[in-house]
């Protein structure tokens, strides 16, 4: 398995469970901090660093409005 195959793995791993709906801090940075240091290894190109933080960002908006969408009705 080269170090390609393994961050991305790694990285994979973690959007599953932002995608199952885990949404804890804990979680955000420990998939931005995977995705920032496999590339700092030259195990993902820029493009899928650029790709990973894209799909992070836009998992977190979504995870934000249903925050406040909830909260709004709560209210």
């Amino acid at each position: 398995m080269s170090k390609h195959d393994i961050a991305v793995g790694m990285i994979d791993s973690r959007f599953e469970a932002l995608n199952a709906g885990n949404s804890t801090a804990t979680l955000h940075a420990e998939t931005s901090m995977a995705i920032e240091m496999a590339h700092s290894l030259g195990a993902i190109c820029m493009d899928e660093h650029r790709t990973y933080n894209l799909r992070l960002n836009r998992i977190y908006e979504a995870q934000s409005e249903g925050r406040a969408q909830a909260l709004g009705r709560a209210s």
